[in-house]
């Protein structure tokens, strides 16, 4: 996909260039030469749509199947837990490894989801109250578990009864998503959350004590299958930060990073009360 992307993008800048540089040398040349561009220009994105298009129904037909399994495997999990005492310990490490696994797989259906959405611009908001101190606590509470795990501890400074004219998914995959990398890559470091008002707007800090981002990656963490790190032992498919800056802007907000390499990095991101 990137590669695709690409071509189109030094297509648009020689067709751009050849039109300045030969509009006055070789009229007809560079008409036939501009026609035949911009066909090529059509088909490529043709492709792009389509591609696109098949992504979103894909993902969705993924991960709609799954959602009644992971109802089944938590409803199993739950019950044999009750009975710990009648239920083979390797049966309960087995449902709760397989309760992980659907989850994990939901998870990575969605952000393919998001990505064909955003991509073909067919991203719908629905802007309603959204109490951000809330949200943040429960964000936090949901991924204390996986930080335990990484043996990270989480703090938290919120000011309370932050409420705003915002998506209500949006914001948790937003919060989820900046929680996820700072506990996958804050080296079992402590986590700090920090939720407060700035004059008109939220502005939530997420603070780890990590493996941090050079200053080059910092430039392009933001776009799409992009990561800081080269390895792939962490999973995803390196756009987690690139949905989030979409949904960011989508709500008229911004979002910025300062790292350094060995020194952690802090993700903050801006979002107005009120929509205007």
């Amino acid at each position: 996909m990137p590669l695709r992307q690409s071509r189109l993008e030094n297509a648009i800048t020689f067709n751009r260039l050849h039109t300045v540089s030969g509009r006055d040398q070789q009229p007809r040349r560079r008409t036939h030469s501009e026609t035949a561009l911009s066909s090529r220009l059509a088909e490529l994105e043709a492709e792009i749509r389509a591609r696109d298009e098949f992504l979103a129904v894909a993902a969705h037909e993924l991960r709609n199947p799954m959602t009644p399994i992971a109802a089944w495997v938590e409803l199993l999990s739950n019950l044999s837990r009750r009975e710990a005492g009648r239920i083979p310990p390797e049966i309960l490490r087995g449902l709760e490894r397989l309760e992980y696994l659907v989850d994990a797989y939901i998870r990575r259906a969605t952000t393919l989801l998001d990505v064909a959405r955003i991509s073909s611009q067919d991203l719908q908001l629905s802007f309603t109250h959204v109490d951000l101190s809330s949200q943040v606590r429960n964000s936090v509470a949901a991924i204390t578990p996986a930080a335990h795990n990484a043996r990270s501890c989480i703090s938290l400074e919120i000011q309370e009864n932050l409420v705003g004219d915002l998506d209500q998914t949006a914001v948790e995959q937003i919060i989820e998503n900046l929680l996820s990398n700072a506990v996958r890559y804050g080296a079992g470091r402590p986590i700090e959350v920090t939720l407060v008002r700035s004059v008109n707007a939220a502005r939530l800090s997420i603070r780890d004590h990590g493996i941090g981002i050079s200053e080059c990656d910092q430039v392009r963490i933001f776009e799409k299958f992009q990561r800081a790190t080269t390895s792939r032992s962490d999973g995803g498919f390196g756009v987690g930060l690139w949905i989030t800056r979409q949904l960011v802007l989508a709500m008229r907000g911004e979002i910025s990073v300062t790292s350094a390499l060995g020194l952690g990095s802090t993700f903050t991101v801006v979002l107005p009360l009120k929509q205007e």
